[in-house]
């Protein structure tokens, strides 16, 4: 099997290209359905899992407020003094990829090169996410982990589940970044997926937001553990965007999902807050805060952290 090695610095012409490729290296006919028999499984299958060394491995996705608008020199004011040296430096333990597409797909995807967690894996490379507070969150439990986070702004749920470029680029990219690790020695191991969108669909299809979640949960699912934990966030706030939204009627179904579904959790939004000059977007404390929960909900439930 060839290694297909991710450039951050190619066009999205070449992702199209590293995709197929992908798919016809593990010798699986391509599905244009996200339901591609092309799993994390079959990627494994043809290595010897006894030489690699296990890794755990968490997925970060969702819409603009999973990619960040944290801004580093604000973070100094709400981080102590050594958590905002460790984050400067690159967090020892805890690593990342990262892909924030903002344009659904018109070329100006941002990659930021395998790293330790850092100040610069938001939107413009100069911005953090919700990454920073998971990390230091877990580095303070103890644990080693791998996060790949890929983001599309703007993209209400559809894009993430129906059969459209986005759902499978997210696949596919989750899959490189994997492949990668196996590359580096490493065994994945996928713990959980932390989920944060849904403020399009308060504006748009609110009411179908139950059923559609239950998709992406199902075909995460199947692409890479089917015992990972699902950790979900309310959305907050989105009336100051657009006074007619239904956000109501998302976080209801959010709620729903956590209290039926296995293995499916619910973090509360409440407190956080948006920047008062990007109303759609979380504030640096809120970004800090909104990884610090997703973290904690992760600890209590993940195998490890029982």
């Amino acid at each position: 099997m060839r290694y297909i090695k991710l450039n951050p610095k190619r066009s999205l012409s070449c992702f199209f290209l590293l995709f197929s490729i992908l798919f016809l290296n593990i010798s699986c006919k391509y599905n244009s359905s996200p339901y591609a028999d092309v799993t994390l499984q079959t990627l494994l299958a043809p290595y010897d899992k006894s030489k690699l060394t296990p890794v755990d491995v968490v997925i970060f996705s969702g819409q603009s407020n999973m990619a960040g608008y944290g801004i580093p020199e604000e973070a100094k004011q709400y981080l102590s003094a050594e958590e905002y040296t460790q984050i400067s430096n690159g967090i020892d333990g805890i690593t990342i990829f990262t892909c924030n597409d903002y344009v659904a797909l018109k070329g100006n995807c941002v990659f930021s090169p395998y790293s330790n967690v850092n100040f610069k894996n938001g939107f413009f490379g100069d911005s953090f996410g919700p990454e920073v507070g998971f990390a230091l969150e877990c580095k303070k439990a103890g644990r080693s982990l791998v996060l790949i986070k890929y983001s599309a702004g703007g993209m209400a749920m559809n894009y993430f589940i129906e059969d459209n470029d986005i759902s499978r680029i997210m696949k596919s990219y989750i899959l490189n970044c994997l492949l990668e690790l196996v590359n580096k020695g490493y065994y994945p191991n996928i713990q959980a997926f932390c989920w944060m969108q849904g403020e399009n669909d308060c504006s748009y299809d609110a009411s179908a937001y139950y059923g559609k979640e239950k998709r992406l949960i199902k075909y995460i699912r199947l692409a890479f553990n089917e015992k990972q934990i699902f950790i979900d966030a309310r959305v907050t706030d989105w009336k100051l965007v657009d006074l007619n939204c239904r956000q109501d009627i998302v976080n209801e179904a959010k709620e729903k999902i956590a209290r039926e579904e296995r293995l499916c959790y619910l973090i509360d939004s409440t407190g956080l807050k948006k920047n008062q000059f990007n109303i759609a977007h979380y504030d640096t404390p809120s970004t800090i805060e909104l990884g610090r929960r997703f973290a904690r909900e992760f600890l209590a439930h993940s195998e490890a952290g029982k």
